[in-house]
């Protein structure tokens, strides 16, 4: 049965969460991370989705640290006190959630910062020294954001900065309008409708984006729907980034 826009509506605001954030005790050192404005003030508005690579991996709760270390080109996950690698595996895993996770309903995803599986930016990648550089983005999160690019997506660290914050939230109820939208058959009338809709949203992130989204909408009937849904949807969360 396909869903309404009417029932989507009235559904919850699903988040994907890194479920430390949440106070669930799966950190290497068998502790937690618990961030109260997400748990105590967010929580109240949203439903959370928890994800724990490490843990679904199986990888046990305390366990020896992980970190991602440079190799040629590409980037290893080992442990480096056991000398266990854990590439291939977390690397598939993370395909395979991100892949499930499309089928959630997600508004959005908030990832732990630093972290060698959901860091999202700026995670602590070693050469072969052992010297660190802040350049490297999390296996979960880089799958994730392969997966799903318009879904907004931030880490909780980032989320201290207001301005930061407010965009974020921003986005995940404009990315639930959207999502809404394009669930049912929609119509090219009802795009236009939303378009004018957001029109000053837009224009506060990007005139000349909300300029070529409008002319992108005038030529809706020339593309196919698939065509045009798909493209739009990118724009829109583009401009909103």
């Amino acid at each position: 049965m396909t869903e309404s826009p009417g029932d989507r509506a009235d559904s919850p605001i699903r988040i994907g969460i890194s479920a430390c954030l949440l106070g669930k005790k799966v950190r290497f050192d068998g502790g937690h991370k618990r961030d109260d404005f997400l748990v105590d003030t967010f929580g109240k508005f949203v439903q959370w989705v928890p994800v724990c690579p490490e843990v679904e991996l199986g990888m046990g709760t305390p366990r020896d640290p992980i970190r991602l270390v440079q190799d040629g080109n590409g980037l290893r996950m080992i442990q480096p006190r056991s000398g266990a690698e854990f590439t291939g595996p977390m690397q598939e895993l993370a395909r395979k959630r991100a892949k499930g996770l499309e089928g959630q309903d997600l508004s959005g995803f908030i990832l732990k910062k630093d972290s060698p599986t959901c860091g999202m930016e700026r995670v602590k990648v070693y050469d072969k020294n052992g010297s660190p550089s802040r350049t490297g983005v999390g296996l979960f999160a880089a799958a994730l954001m392969e997966r799903l690019p318009e879904l907004p997506v931030e880490e909780e660290g980032r989320l201290n900065d207001p301005r930061l914050r407010d965009n974020f939230v921003e986005r995940v109820f404009a990315y639930r309008r959207l999502q809404s939208l394009f669930s049912g058959r929609w119509s090219a009338g009802a795009v236009v409708k939303f378009h004018t809709a957001h029109k000053l949203m837009l224009m506060a992130h990007s005139p000349t984006a909300y300029q070529a989204l409008g002319r992108l909408v005038a030529r809706a009937g020339e593309l196919g729907r698939e065509e045009f849904r798909d493209t739009y949807r990118a724009e829109f969360m583009k401009a909103l980034r």
